[in-house]
């Protein structure tokens, strides 16, 4: 049987892309209560790791993070933490004790600042590319307005402009 876990490199002090589909690619987080669960769980995590973590966004059936990890023994403890804690929260909530929540992860190094900037936009512009809305502000499942509430409305306006994203991505959701 072929293993379907992508493998992982793991350094130290570094920004990572992440993202995480559920199994089947099944859509659990449909209302605001499941994506305020999700919402929740993320929160306290990132403090207790004390990760940082500009950009996320959640949808029905996956998630996108932009984090930054100052130990490396950190990534999958986190991980494993966000998806356990949010399938037990989520089983609960929807009486599915057992049910296989999440599918697994992947994981991409940032290299440069190009690279985080276009991670970054994509992230906040995955609910428009889903058409979940018609604009990034619209959603209320990512740090965009987290953003915005710690910067500004023109630096927000100024770094979604200035960093396109390459077709590809658009189109394939890289």
């Amino acid at each position: 049987m072929k293993d379907h876990r992508p493998p992982h490199l793991f350094f130290k002090e570094c920004w990572y892309f992440i993202t995480a589909h559920t199994v089947g690619k099944t859509p659990i987080m449909v209302s605001d209560a499941h994506k305020n669960i999700w919402s929740e769980v993320l929160k306290q995590l990132l403090e207790l790791f004390g990760i940082i973590a500009p950009a996320w966004v959640l949808l029905d059936d996956h998630y996108h993070l932009l984090c930054y990890f100052n130990d490396d023994k950190n990534i999958t403890k986190f991980i494993q933490r966000l998806h356990g804690l949010t399938a037990f929260q989520l089983n609960r909530y929807d009486q599915k004790q057992g049910r296989s929540v999440w599918y697994n992860y992947w994981d991409r190094y940032i290299r440069d600042d190009l690279d985080y900037w276009r991670r970054f936009k994509y992230i906040h512009y995955n609910p428009v590319k889903h058409g979940y809305v018609d604009h990034p502000e619209d959603w209320q499942y990512s740090s965009f307005h987290q953003n915005l509430s710690l910067l500004s409305e023109n630096w927000m306006e100024e770094t979604l402009n200035n960093n396109p994203l390459r077709d590809n991505e658009i189109e394939a959701g890289e």
